[in-house]
């Protein structure tokens, strides 16, 4: 899920959005636990693949705000 960022203008910031991932993930990680008390594991692998792209997605998300705090200070 990639949001769009904020600095200094109108949108959400990088802490409003790393809670929502965090939030995602712990969604993804209830999903887990209630598809592994049935052994689907092709479920859990989509879940897990849904937590592996947020995660990518908080590490983009901090990228971005850290090119965008570098072009504000040159």
């Amino acid at each position: 899920m990639v949001r769009e960022l904020a600095l200094n203008q109108k949108g959400i910031s990088f802490s409003e959005a790393f809670t929502e991932y965090l939030s995602d993930i712990t969604l993804e990680v209830e999903a887990i636990k209630l598809r592994s008390l049935k052994s689907d594991i092709k479920g859990i692998n989509e879940h897990l693949a849904r937590i592996e792209n947020t995660l990518w997605d908080i590490a983009n998300a901090k990228l971005t705000l850290a090119e965008r705090i570098n072009r504000t200070s040159d």
